[in-house]
């Protein structure tokens, strides 16, 4: 399959080097302002992966069909594109994709953030809205790192990943497609839950936040399972307790923080503190280097200010998932709320609860 991979971070190159070795003719590319990992990926011919593949094919050295800042080129003649940016850096491949993207692609965000929602509005102001099949995954199937120029390492793949179509409706046709690329991806009952069960929410800024004093005084460390503790736990179940009520509004089937984990790793407990440490992908791992970090700066505006958002929409309270949006943005003097992405901003505000899950499963507005 001829598939566009945009991005080249840690997910990007992982990705690259994983569907190249599974026999797929992949385009790795970047927009020039991201273009650094590109360059380097170009001089050095490709990408050596070690650890693990999500096709069982042998880890060793992968050679994409293209390593390119042109995105144009990249795209054209694809048949899957696979967008795997952190959501503050979704736009620029967004409006790329409206300007070059050929009818009938598939494109996936690699994880969602709501960002599908929002491709969703720029498609439909740009007359372009039929023109592809839209859907995201909750979370990246790998927990990879790279590790150096040209070498990037797949801890584990999730044996399960949740992925809808925007329209729901449309999920079996993009599945039937993509399960040759991914035959982890499974159906969920639509974006809203993808978005909403996205676990990185749960993970990434609580850890992160409150380990801020360590990450400040000695930068990126070698950690255990986030170096989370009993009492930080109980902030993530409390967040995650909050996240669940806005879930069973929206979606008919929905998972909490500790099943999630159940599903994607293999695991069981009965407790979020359990459930982490039972994660042998997340034995070993660097903390950020500052709250500058993608855990903070995306996980945050595009994800808590998110659901803080959909909360004050439908009705729901969301203290706790309010006042980690307010540390993150004093901690790192920003206004999270101003910049983050919220309902208004997908355009999305005004709808009622069912017309908000009619326009996600395919009914549309009237």
């Amino acid at each position: 399959m001829k598939v566009t991979i945009l991005g080249a971070g840690h997910g990007g190159q992982a990705m690259a080097a994983d569907l190249t070795l599974g026999g797929h003719e992949v385009r790795l590319a970047a927009v020039p302002e991201h273009g650094t990992n590109i360059r380097l990926l170009s001089a050095f011919g490709g990408i050596i992966l070690e650890g693990v593949s999500s096709s069982g094919a042998k880890p060793g050295f992968a050679k994409p069909a293209m390593i390119t800042t042109d995105v144009a080129s990249a795209i054209k003649g694809a048949h899957v594109v696979l967008v795997v940016v952190p959501a503050f850096a979704q736009e620029v491949y967004m409006k790329l994709l409206i300007e070059h993207g050929e009818k009938g692609q598939i494109i996936v965000f690699n994880p969602g953030k709501f960002g599908t929602l929002a491709f969703a509005k720029l498609l439909e102001d740009g007359g372009r809205r039929e023109d592809f099949i839209i859907g995201e995954t909750s979370s990246l199937i790998y927990a990879a790192k790279t590790k150096g120029l040209g070498h990037v390492n797949i801890k584990a793949v999730k044996t399960e990943l949740p992925f809808s179509a925007l329209p729901a409706g449309l999920t079996g046709q993009a599945l039937w497609i993509l399960t040759d690329l991914y035959p982890q991806f499974s159906p969920a009952y639509n974006v809203l839950q993808t978005s909403v069960d996205a676990p990185g929410l749960i993970i990434h800024p609580i850890s992160t936040l409150m380990n801020m004093s360590r990450i400040e005084q000695i930068g990126p460390y070698r950690n255990s399972h986030y170096d989370i503790t009993p009492s930080v736990a109980r902030v993530m179940d409390s967040v995650d307790k909050e996240r669940m009520a806005i879930a069973r509004t929206l979606c008919y089937e929905t998972y909490s923080f500790i099943e999630t984990m159940q599903i994607m790793y293999k695991v069981k407990a009965e407790n979020v503190y359990d459930t982490m440490y039972q994660i042998s992908a997340h034995n070993v791992q660097m903390a950020p280097g500052d709250l500058k970090h993608r855990y903070v700066t995306e996980d945050i505006p595009y994800g808590l200010v998110t659901l803080a958002s959909l909360g004050k929409m439908l009705g729901i309270h969301t203290p706790g998932i309010e006042a980690i949006v307010n540390i993150a943005s004093m901690a790192n003097g920003e206004d999270y709320w101003t910049s983050g992405r919220t309902m208004e901003k997908m355009g999305l505000s005004h709808m009622s609860l069912m017309e908000l899950i009619d326009y996600a499963n395919g009914r549309k507005e009237k």
